[in-house]
């Protein structure tokens, strides 16, 4: 990391906003031409002049631009093109205290970097980790205002900033700079494919060399503001196993023999499980991992059975096996179909947490003592051998080989608590109960 100058907390305060102020009054139609460029640098292809976003939305993109000028734009001055960031510092700029000063110097070499919220302490800061290293260690950031809005799991753009401490003065810390690019989840695939695509293509140059930093930075940026103006990407949940559309897809059944029925599951050599627990079929995938091809529930009512499975074809070839199976021990009533995707769509107004999408709101239209059963029993099953499964978001690893290294720790906590914090959301929408992911905590043995 380069060494900078450390700052005591604060003495940086408004450094940003002199800097600005200073440059649109002393070089007001060179700064308006830098301003207006940047925008159209990154202003999506196809895009109409005019920008249909609310204050809220355009108070951002001034935050971020004007930062991205102080620290890496260019400006006409003095009759020639120069850089912003040494113009400000250099003998004619602006009065600045030394703190100040240090934090504008600052923003030039702190990289713009992708990182993924992984705890948030509400009113007074983030964990974060970078995206794009999965060995890089965790950042422990102090930060108010976002610490309200930002939720686990949310993937932002974020400059890094070191304030703090010499001898006596108060301890040292990372705060942001200022400037924050969040992204709707759904967008989260098409940013980390562009942006690991560059990163390859700047294969054996340092992450934070120039080269290889710049393109970087412009494409976080220009993905972030394309964002507000491209329509959404149609939701995408798939089966790992199968591959198909993931539908919640529940058979109710009235049993009128559950000892013939027991006996015939009990025969079957890829079936689990008894008429207390329930069953379930299974089958083995290519990795050599159990997967659960459809799950047998007794019914709280002695006198009904119910079959889950995750998706439609399952649920179809489920059905088919069951009843051939079962005779006349069992007689079908009716079938529930759940689609687990809301609207995802994000919205043009707000920041960070508009950004970061509403969890989906369900319409299935059960009850919600329904939906909680249905949802317990597709999270449980979903996650059975998560432990032990490569997970992308890890860089390939498996949970509990991840949680060796303290790097790995922090990102399986934050995807624990990613989880938790969109079944909060989603339960809530659906007025149901919320099922608690505290089986995966326990069965890694990590805590908190």
């Amino acid at each position: 990391m380069t060494n900078l100058r450390v700052l005591r907390p604060r003495e940086h305060q408004d450094a940003a906003r002199i800097a600005i102020d200073w440059l649109a009054e002393r070089h007001r139609k060179g700064w308006r031409s830098a301003y207006s460029a940047l925008l159209d640098h990154w202003r999506p292809e196809g895009l109409a002049d005019g920008w249909d976003l609310d204050d809220d939305a355009m108070t951002m993109v001034s935050i971020n631009v004007g930062e991205w000028l102080l620290a890496r734009g260019v400006i006409h001055a003095r009759g020639g093109l120069r850089e912003i960031n040494g113009h400000v510092l250099g003998p004619e700029g602006p009065r600045l205290t030394p703190g100040q000063r240090a934090w504008i110097a600052q923003l030039r070499e702190r990289p713009l970097r992708v990182y993924r919220v992984t705890d948030v302490r509400i009113g007074e800061g983030l964990t974060l980790v970078d995206e794009m290293d999965p060995r890089a260690e965790p950042w422990s950031v102090r930060e108010i205002s976002a610490s309200r809005s930002a939720t686990p799991g949310l993937l932002m753009g974020a400059r890094l900033m070191q304030v703090g401490s010499d001898p006596g003065a108060a301890p040292r810390s990372i705060e942001l700079s200022g400037a924050l690019y969040p992204f709707a989840k759904l967008r989260e695939p098409e940013v980390l494919a562009r942006l690991r695509a560059l990163q390859t293509g700047a294969a054996g140059l340092e992450p934070h060399d120039a080269n290889v930093r710049d393109p970087i930075e412009t494409e976080i940026a220009r993905v972030w503001l394309a964002q507000w103006f491209e329509p959404a990407p149609l939701p995408q949940l798939h089966d790992a196993f199968t591959g198909d559309p993931i539908l919640l897809v529940t058979d109710h059944y009235r049993l009128h023999d559950a000892a013939r029925l027991a006996a015939a599951l009990h025969a079957q050599p890829d079936v689990s499980g008894d008429a207390h627990q329930g069953w379930s079929r299974l089958a083995v995938d290519d990795d050599g991992v159990q997967r659960s091809l459809v799950s047998i529930n007794p019914s709280r009512n002695a006198q009904r059975i119910e079959l889950f499975s995750r998706t439609q074809p399952l649920a179809d070839a489920s059905r088919t096996w069951f009843e051939a199976l079962a005779g006349s021990a069992v007689q079908h009533l009716s079938r529930e179909i759940v689609d687990p995707v809301g609207s995802h769509a994000p919205s043009r107004r707000g920041a960070a947490a508009r950004a970061s999408d509403a969890a989906p709101s369900g319409g299935s239209g059960l009850p919600p003592e329904v939906l909680a059963q249905v949802f317990e029993q597709v999270i449980r099953r979903s996650y059975a051998n998560w432990c032990d499964e490569a997970i992308p978001a890890l860089d390939g690893r498996t949970p509990r080989q991840a949680i060796t290294t303290a790097p790995g720790l922090e990102r399986v906590k934050g995807l624990l608590r990613g989880y938790e914090d969109a079944e909060r959301r989603q339960s809530a929408a659906q007025g149901r109960t919320t099922v608690s992911y505290q089986f995966l905590w326990d069965a890694l043995g990590i805590s908190r």
